[in-house]
């Protein structure tokens, strides 16, 4: 689940102490009335130590353009020539001149 804000997130964890793992912040965060949005987002975050809220905003998972379709989101990404369930080290690469020479 994609926020299109992090201000939920952000005004939820703003007293809490830092560094922080996962199930602190989410603890937190359900006790201070996060939204649902805002902590299904923060279920997403990878297992670990945060340092700092700058640090979850930066884990936590944000959409740019929530108004897009799912078709749009998939026609987008085949324009960007990422092919889904490829790992980004095995997608093809354009030869930096340097390389052909």
């Amino acid at each position: 689940m994609k926020l299109h804000d992090t201000r939920p997130v952000a005004e939820a964890l703003n007293d809490l102490d830092f560094p922080a793992d996962k199930e602190r912040i989410l603890e937190h965060a359900r006790t201070h009335g996060v939204t649902w949005e805002a902590e299904r987002a923060l279920r997403t975050l990878p297992l670990g130590e945060y340092a700092s809220l700058a640090e979850v905003l930066r884990s936590v998972p944000v959409d740019p353009a929530p108004d897009r379709t799912e078709d749009e989101r998939m026609r987008q990404h085949r324009r960007q020539g990422r092919r889904t369930g490829l790992a980004e080290s095995m997608r093809p690469v354009e030869r930096k001149p340097i390389e052909e020479e």
